[in-house]
């Protein structure tokens, strides 16, 4: 197993499980019925969902912080929540005992990023590097800790190096964000987001290559295809969601995001294109594109108190939402039922107006929990594509894979 590949996987639960355990390669694990319970590909794709996710709410939580802004609690609270859901998926592995360790650990280096940007928002620049020390010394501790855990098969040093990236880059599009570089500081925050899900996958290829009872494997162009389009689409609502918060609050960095937002179409364009042709992927973009200007309107008719303007706003998003429905159907010729389509967007639509109505109503606990919602939802809409665009193609996939970044033609 490379050291890649096992960044933050054997070790994690080093420590001996309450029950149900047996030794493998130095490691206890808990037995293998749970673990068949959930497929490789199910692994994977929670996995990447939710360091995903941890990325992204530690960003945002930051962001919080160090602007002195009122949601920075609620923020907190989600990303602690995030970490209860990462707990667990642990545990299935390696139990309670290897469960708590990692629990311990993960929050240690959350609380670090938190102490920096304490730092960095009172331009305390002892506090700043008192954090990093910190962020230092749990590289070397959490590489001790997986050398330890596997038998010197994840060298201290070589697991120290790639925890740096993930230090680096939160690091850096924090200092960017105080600077008031937003652009640089969403830039990052996407390499940010897209790392989590090269270390997912490392996770999960260790986790079934060295633990019974997972069934199917993490590689293939199907499970690519879907884990491609989950990224994607969380990434979208993550970036709806903070733009519509940021210019329902009159924030500076709502350009900065909503450009995030546009190159976030653009790679998902590329992916359906990859599928339907050239002539699709102009389709989508014109009414994906479409669909977020009308949560832009809905955004600035909440901000304005302007209920007609919201209404109509609604209006354009109920209509998009038979436009889309009725593309994918056509499209897939049938693999993707527009009905099925169109509850799915109702929900889309419900939980990102939902989320930034509550926000405005200073209702942060409120709108943390329906955009943990949104997010999560992007996941089951991924599924469900990908599925129907593997039934379309017939199992003739695109050569090199979709166009998420595999640089794939279309058939």
């Amino acid at each position: 197993m490379s050291v890649a590949a096992g960044l933050l996987v054997s070790a994690c639960g080093g420590a001996a499980a309450t029950h149900n355990t047996t030794e493998s390669g130095g490691v206890t694990t808990v037995a293998s019925a749970k673990q068949a319970e959930v497929t490789a590909e199910e692994l994977r794709i929670t996995l990447e969902r939710q360091l995903g996710q941890h990325a992204l709410l530690a960003i945002e939580a930051m962001r919080a912080g160090v602007a002195g802004q009122e949601h920075f609690d609620a923020a907190a609270g989600a990303l602690t929540k995030n970490t209860e859901d990462l707990t667990e998926s642990i545990r299935l592995v390696y139990g309670d005992e290897g469960a708590s360790k990692f629990n311990e650990l993960w929050s240690d280096h959350i609380g670090f990023f938190v102490d920096y940007t304490t730092g960095l928002a009172e331009d305390d620049k002892q506090k700043q590097n008192k954090a990093k020390k910190r962020l230092d010394q749990y590289r070397q501790d959490f590489g001790a800790f997986l050398e330890g855990a596997t038998d010197g098969e994840l060298p201290q040093n070589a697991v120290a190096d790639l925890l740096q990236q993930h230090v680096n880059q939160l690091i850096s599009q924090m200092e960017a964000y105080h600077d008031e570089s937003y652009e640089e500081a969403a830039s990052k925050s996407r390499e940010a987001y897209a790392h989590m899900f090269a270390t997912a996958k490392g996770l999960a290829g260790a986790i079934v290559s060295t633990q019974d009872g997972f069934k199917g494997s993490v590689e293939g162009q199907a499970v690519d295809l879907r884990s491609s389009l989950g990224q994607l689409l969380g990434e979208h609502a993550q970036l709806a969601m903070q733009a519509m918060r940021s210019g329902v609050s009159g924030e500076k960095d709502f350009e900065a995001l909503a450009g995030a937002l546009n190159e976030n179409t653009k790679d998902l364009t590329a992916a359906i294109s990859s599928v339907f042709g050239e002539e699709g992927g102009k389709a989508f973009m014109k009414m994906w594109a479409d669909h977020i200007d009308f949560f832009v309107q809905y955004t600035v008719a909440l901000a304005e108190d302007d209920k007609q303007k919201q209404d109509d706003a609604l209006k354009r998003l109920e209509q998009y939402r038979q436009d889309f429905s009725n593309f994918l159907d056509t499209a897939s010729e049938g693999n993707i039922p527009a009905n099925v389509v169109a509850d799915g967007l109702q929900m889309h639509v419900n939980q990102l107006t939902s989320q930034v109505k509550q926000f405005n109503d200073d209702d942060f606990d409120g709108a943390f929990s329906s955009a943990d919602e949104a997010y999560n939802h992007m996941y089951d809409t991924a599924k469900a594509l990908s599925g129907g665009i593997v039934a379309f193609m017939g199992g003739e996939m695109p050569s090199g894979g979709v166009e998420t970044g595999a640089g794939g033609t279309a058939k």
